[in-house]
C-alpha cells in the first residue's frame, strides 16, 4: 500500500465535516475588538483568572493584547502566584529521545522535511534505544518523551514496541517511570495499542491554527496535509481511552496571538466533548533555522 494514503478512509469523517472548532475570521473580530483594552479591562479579567477559573476568548484576547506596563506586570506576578499555588517550588523535568528523522512529510519549514537531502536520517533500534535510555537513567532522568518523524519504519506496533523496551531498562539508578510520545496523528485502532502499553501524555503539536497558512506549509499531497486530520488527534485519543493528552502550536508561522487563541478554542472543544478533561500540556516552541530549510530565519522572530 501507498503510504501516503494509508488513512484515506479515515480521512472521510473529517472531510465529509462542514467546520470544525477553529473558526479564523471569529478569531480575528475577538482580536479586532481588544485590540485596546484599558486598565479596567485587564484588571477584571485578572480577577478572574485568580480564581483558577478558565478565561473565555474576548477575556484571553484582552490579555494577550495588553500594553499597559503597570498591568503587564500585575499580569507576571499573577502567573507566578498561581504557578506556586499549583506547583509550590517543584519543576518537572523530562529528556527527549529522538527516535527517527526519517518522514514522508514534506513541510516547509521542517529539516526532517522528505525532499532535504542535506541531512543522514536514522531510525534507533530497540537496543540503541535501551542504550539510550539507560545513558538517561544514569543522568537521573525518571521521564522522557519520545519523538517519531512519519514514515513506514515508526508504525504504530513500532512505536508500542519501543515503548515496551524503554520501559524494561532498570539500573542501579532507577528507571522511567513515564514515556511520554510525540508522533503523528493517529487512528483509534492505533491508539489503542498504544494504550496497551501504558504510555504517559500523548503529544501532536497542530503547528498552526490558520487554515490557509496550514495549508502554505504543509504539501497536500502528504499526510500531514490534511488539517482535520492533526487537528482532531487529540479526539481519537481520548475515544482510545487515552485520557493524558498534550496540544501546542509552532510560534513563527503565523500571527502568535491567533495561536494562542486557537489553543484555547482547542482546550474548550476537549473540555466541552469529555466531560472537563483538557490538554495536560500546552506548548509553544518558537521555530528556527534548519539545515537545508530557508523557509525562516531566526533574525526574522
Amino acid at each position: 500500500m501507498d503510504f501516503l494514503k494509508k488513512y484515506e478512509e479515515d480521512f472521510k469523517e473529517y472531510d465529509s465535516m462542514d467546520k470544525d472548532f477553529i473558526d479564523d475570521d471569529k478569531i480575528w473580530a475577538q482580536l479586532d475588538k481588544w485590540r485596546n483594552p484599558s486598565k479596567a479591562d485587564v484588571r477584571s479579567v485578572l480577577k478572574k483568572a485568580e480564581t483558577q477559573v478558565r478565561l473565555e476568548p474576548e477575556e484571553t484576547a484582552i490579555l494577550i493584547q495588553n500594553k499597559d506596563k503597570e498591568t503587564i506586570e500585575d499580569m507576571y506576578a499573577l502567573a507566578n502566584k498561581l504557578k506556586r499555588k499549583v506547583y509550590g517550588d517543584r519543576i518537572v523535568f523530562f529528556a527527549p529521545l529522538y527516535i527517527s528523522d526519517k518522514c514522508a512529510n514534506n513541510c516547509k519549514y521542517c529539516g526532517y522535511r522528505s525532499s532535504n537531502t542535506k541531512i543522514q536520517r536514522k531510525t534507533l533500534t530497540m537496543e540503541e534505544i535501551e542504550e539510550e535510555v539507560r545513558i538517561m537513567i544514569s543522568e537521573g532522568q525518571k521521564r522522557t518523551v519520545l519523538v517519531y518523524g512519519e514514515s513506514p519504519e515508526t508504525s504504530a506496533d513500532f512505536i508500542a514496541e519501543s515503548v515496551r523496551h524503554v520501559y524494561s531498562v532498570k539500573s542501579e539508578h532507577g528507571e522511567i517511570r513515564r514515556a511520554n510520545i510525540n508522533c503523528a496523528p493517529l487512528s483509534r485502532d492505533e491508539l489503542k495499542k498504544l494504550k496497551k502499553v501504558g504510555i504517559g501524555t500523548f503529544q501532536v503539536f497542530q503547528e498552526t491554527y490558520n487554515h490557509q497558512t496550514y495549508r502554505e506549509v504543509h504539501p497536500q499531497n502528504t499526510i500531514k496535509g490534511n488539517y482535520r486530520w492533526r487537528l482532531y488527534a487529540q479526539d481519537r485519543a481520548q475515544d482510545a481511552g487515552i485520557d493524558d493528552v498534550a496540544i501546542g502550536a509552532l510560534f513563527g508561522l503565523y500571527d502568535w496571538r491567533f495561536e494562542v487563541m486557537g489553543l484555547l478554542y482547542h482546550t474548550i472543544h476537549l473540555e466541552k466533548k469529555y466531560n472537563g478533561v483538557g490538554p495536560h500540556t500546552i506548548s509553544f516552541p518558537r521555530i528556527e533555522p534548519a539545515i537545508d530549510t530557508p523557509y525562516v530565519t531566526d533574525l526574522k522572530y
